[in-house]
């Protein structure tokens, strides 16, 4: 019997069982957790691969009886392991030339697993990149979790694309990808640092992000608070002010500042201080790139997914209309390079 919950398509041999006691709180799971309804009357997905497990999770379900649970498999851990592995050859690399050869085996690899091959799911290196980089205790990755799906997801995937991102654009120091990592995590926090974000400011963050400058013309639209269009355009400064409070993990806090212009425009026209890309650094524009990158809405992890993220999510932002607004140019420019050189050089090994 198939099922098909929440995005997630299956057959009972999908199925393994797991005991509570047995999944690990406090961390992203690498699987879907599923109940079965007797007499085959339904699923019911309790936790979606990618999600965080929290401890009050497991004691929710223990406390209704349940000792163990289904589960789907989604993350490799053999890869997962080898990203792990090599971002740490990178952290100990003793020379410039040692770190752009472990650039190129890192992207070799996500092009392998992700676009070449349609069996291995994304989550893989975005849990890799998190154990490896993240510096945000569980209040903050919980409170993204219970307020918005859609703002956790992309904050998982800016932050794994933004370690790519860095990389293709010749960036391989390993503190500085730490810190870009964690200053792309935390670029939108601003939207859910009050607890009032709702849908009309999701539609409006992903109508800003496709037709640049439209963001708050949605929210008059839906005829929206005045609190609202502020916190719309003002999220960028409250997410900074945010991350200041973890100035000290950082081993370049002045990096931060970039956050406060990943909504900026090439003509001036932008928020929340109308800067021009005279005055944007090549740091602010990699994060424009990431916050452009990824759109609002939530993922469903599952084998396969790799190519959507890297391809279908890059010729988008590549054919629409108002990327002249935006000073990227060169940044997608050298992605499309290096992912095209990863993915022959890949398919050639495949191909022998």
């Amino acid at each position: 019997m198939e099922f098909n919950v929440k995005g997630i398509t299956f057959n009972k041999d999908d199925l393994s069982t797991v005991s509570l006691s047995d999944i690990k709180e406090d961390t992203i799971s690498r699987c879907h957790y599923i109940h079965l309804l007797p007499g085959d009357r339904g699923a019911l997905v309790l936790l979606r691969a990618g999600d965080y497990i929290e401890p009050e999770w497991i004691i929710k379900y223990r406390d209704k009886g349940l000792n163990s649970v289904y589960q789907i498999e989604v993350c490799s851990e053999e890869d997962l392991v080898e990203y792990k592995s090599m971002w740490r050859e990178l952290k100990l690399a003793r020379h410039q030339k040692e770190e752009f050869l472990l650039r190129d085996k890192i992207i070799k690899k996500v092009a392998q697993d992700f676009w070449v091959s349609d069996k291995k799911c994304f989550l893989s290196f975005v849990i890799a990149c998190f154990e490896e980089f993240n510096i945000y205790d569980e209040v903050v990755i919980n409170k993204y979790q219970r307020i918005t799906m859609v703002l956790y997801h992309r904050a998982f995937l800016t932050s794994s694309i933004s370690t790519l991102t860095a990389l293709c654009n010749g960036y391989v120091d390993y503190k500085f990808i730490k810190d870009f990592y964690n200053t792309t995590f935390i670029m939108d926090y601003g939207l859910i640092e009050y607890e009032n974000y709702n849908y009309a400011l999701s539609l409006a963050s992903e109508s800003e992000r496709n037709d640049p400058g439209s963001g708050i013309r949605c929210l008059e639209k839906y005829n929206r608070s005045e609190s609202e269009k502020v916190l719309f355009v003002g999220h960028p400064n409250i997410s900074y002010e945010f991350a200041l409070n973890f100035k000290d993990q950082f081993n370049s806090p002045e990096i931060l500042e970039v956050i406060q212009m990943h909504h900026e425009k090439c003509d001036g026209s932008g928020f929340p201080n109308g800067y021009s890309y005279s005055g944007m650094s090549d740091t602010e524009t990699l994060l424009m790139f990431c916050d452009y990158f990824i759109p609002f809405k939530e993922h469903v992890f599952t084998f396969g997914d790799g190519d959507e993220i890297l391809n279908d999510y890059f010729e988008k932002l590549n054919n629409f209309e108002g990327k002249y607004l935006l000073p990227i140019n060169k940044l997608m420019a050298n992605w499309k390079m290096m992912m095209n050189w990863a993915t022959k050089k890949t398919e050639e090994k495949v191909a022998s």
